[in-house]
């Protein structure tokens, strides 16, 4: 009992002992107050995913499908879960259970085995799309293809835009490791380990099966959820294959996409050195530097999964033919 350990020390005449003896409660205190912090952190993460779960298995059960499911849920979020109380919670919950037993009651036999198989099979009850997937060609500075740049100006402004982007030069970006809080890097391992935990994400591996391997990953859980417009831009993660190139041989390529904003096309995530390929075809190549960053960014939008405003407008400002042309327009300004 921390209060008599506490009354204890207090209750001792001689000073220096009472002090040290209180020191002693103190510490025993600071434990006990950081266990139950932990306790409560982990009740907290169990009562969201036992909710969660919850929902899901009643919204099936009361005739919800797996492609509206996140839907149905959205916007009631942890925090809003934690303001209304547990009166609210057990409302919400008790309101989906009212659905779930009406249901229930008219269905035939066999009803709840094949809800509950429906749960652990919600990631893979979304229909993939099967809009063709475009990865960025390599422009190596001698085959650039851009009339308006040599292949010198090709390969500075490669250098600019990694030393900008990243710190390091463009030679050293295959083996840069970006930060796992930079949402929008990836190095090309990172997106390899994103294809594992996709691939094994419902089936698990030899040393984990599903539940424990998804435990072991459970920062992917919102990003294998299927699209939902209010779940935000990273969820629905899924697997495509690419294609050989024509005149290459070899088996398809496996890449890590989702869906696009309005849910039905399929995008790739690129990793780091891919980057300028990918904004260098659609500015310099498919726009020939007449179009601004607006334009790029919707372009790349419908290609590509994570390239965000801040790496579009990296380019086209270190972008030597804009530079130019801006510098240009500035000298007719003076001369007016």
């Amino acid at each position: 009992d921390l209060v008599t350990v506490v009354q204890s020390a207090s209750q001792i005449a001689d000073g220096p002992n009472r002090d040290a003896s209180l020191v002693a409660a103190l510490r025993i205190c600071r434990r006990e107050l950081e266990a139950a912090e932990a306790e409560s952190a982990a009740a907290k993460l169990r009562l969201s995913e036992a909710e969660e779960t919850f929902n899901c298995a009643a919204e099936l059960l009361a005739g919800g499908t797996p492609s509206t499911l996140w839907d149905s849920t959205a916007g009631r979020g942890s925090k809003n879960k934690r303001k209304r109380g547990g009166e609210g919670l057990r409302s919400g919950m008790d309101a989906y259970w009212r659905r779930a037993k009406a249901r229930m009651s008219s269905s035939s036999p066999g009803t709840d085995n094949q809800s509950a198989s429906a749960v652990f099979s919600i990631t893979a009850a979304v229909p993939v799309p099967t809009n063709p997937i475009h990865m960025p060609p390599s422009y190596i500075a001698d085959q650039s293809r851009d009339a308006l740049m040599t292949p010198s100006m090709v390969a500075d402004h490669r250098e600019k835009f990694y030393q900008k982007l990243l710190g390091v030069s463009a030679a050293d970006a295959d083996i840069y490791t970006p930060n796992l809080n930079q949402a929008n890097l990836r190095s090309k391992a990172q997106l390899v380990e994103g294809i594992y935990i996709v691939r094994h994400w419902d089936t698990g591996t030899e040393d984990y099966d599903a539940a424990a391997f998804r435990s072991k990953h459970k920062t992917w859980y919102t990003k294998m959820k299927p699209l939902s417009h209010s779940m935000g831009r990273r969820t629905g993660i899924h697997l495509r294959t690419v294609e050989p190139r024509q005149m290459e041989g070899g088996e398809g390529e496996t890449v890590l996409c989702r869906y696009n904003r309005d849910g039905t096309k399929s995008i790739v995530y690129l990793d780091i050195c891919q980057l300028y390929d990918a904004l260098f075809e659609v500015h310099c190549l498919e726009h020939d530097h007449q179009r601004g960053k607006d334009a790029a960014k919707l372009r790349v939008d419908e290609l590509y999964a994570n390239i965000p405003d801040s790496q579009v407008k990296l380019f086209v400002d270190t972008c030597p033919v804009c530079i130019e042309q801006r510098k240009a327009q500035q000298q007719e300004v003076w001369l007016r």
